[in-house]
């Protein structure tokens, strides 16, 4: 009995330790999703994962940070968690993915007179633009997307923003004819923008994807990935999600929580 309990101490005292405070990287507001209020922080994603958090009896630490410049924290293991990230085989070398907390929308948002002529990324990746489209550094778009990034000539037409308010500025001010931009978004700064929005129409869609929690696996253990999957799950089967779901709700867009596809890779 003795070495059992000697050997379960040992086990334990062998598990990664576990911290009851998850470094969540958020940038500047990315309405509904991320609402910076001073020196506080509310909206969709932070408090579906602040209920996420204290379902296992965790707190959140919000650390400012530019979308790319999260990714590479999480790298180094100074995060433990980012928002609205889609799911492909390179990412999931690094993170495990709880959720999926939305189905992302992502259109081409602009000045339809810029784009005449074209309806879908594949009449973008053939015929090119003369318009110029403003995208977030580092998002993932899809791979058609990506072969048009990826293709020199038509490269030149991007300009690729640090943020999603500079993003919307450069629109919003006349520096760039469109965006890419999820759909809800659109329509939550449409309604709130104090600037003339008439114009800004989207014109196609461009890619469609479930996002989620991606959790760094280099600071989490697996055991802790699964509590937090078993958590949204409950979560979700309770209606307790989709009630703070509801509460960010536009009269012009409305949306249903996914249902569980937690993605945890084996280590």
């Amino acid at each position: 009995m003795h070495y059992l309990t000697f050997y379960v101490a040992c086990l334990l005292l062998s598990l990664p330790s576990y911290s009851c405070v998850l470094r969540m990287g958020i940038e500047t507001s990315f309405a509904p999703y991320i609402i910076q209020q001073d020196n506080s922080w509310r909206g969709v994603n932070v408090e579906l994962l602040q209920r996420l958090a204290q379902e296992i009896g965790c707190e959140l630490e919000f650390i400012h940070s530019p979308w790319l410049r999260s990714l590479r924290l999480i790298e180094q293991g100074e995060l433990d968690v980012l928002s609205h990230l889609s799911y492909n085989d390179e990412r999931s070398k690094s993170f495990a993915f709880i959720g999926p907390h939305q189905l992302e929308k992502i259109y081409l948002v602009g000045l339809p007179q810029a784009f005449s002529g074209l309806s879908s990324v594949s009449q973008l990746r053939k015929a090119g633009t003369s318009g110029i489209i403003a995208l977030l550094n580092g998002a993932y778009y899809g791979e058609e997307l990506e072969s048009v990034l990826n293709d020199a000539k038509n490269r030149t037409r991007f300009v690729f923003i640090r943020g999603n308010e500079d993003k919307q500025a450069l629109l919003l001010n006349g520096r760039v004819h469109g965006v890419l931009e999820d759909i809800a978004a659109y329509h939550y700064w449409k309604k709130q923008s104090e600037l003339p929005t008439a114009a800004y129409v989207p014109l196609f869609p461009v890619y469609q994807s479930p996002v989620f929690f991606g959790f760094n696996r280099k600071t989490l253990s697996v055991i802790q990935l699964k509590q937090l999957e078993q958590a949204w799950q409950k979560l979700y089967a309770e209606g307790t999600l989709q009630a703070i779901l509801q509460t960010y709700q536009l009269a012009e867009y409305r949306w249903q929580l996914p249902e569980p596809a937690s993605i945890i890779p084996e280590r």
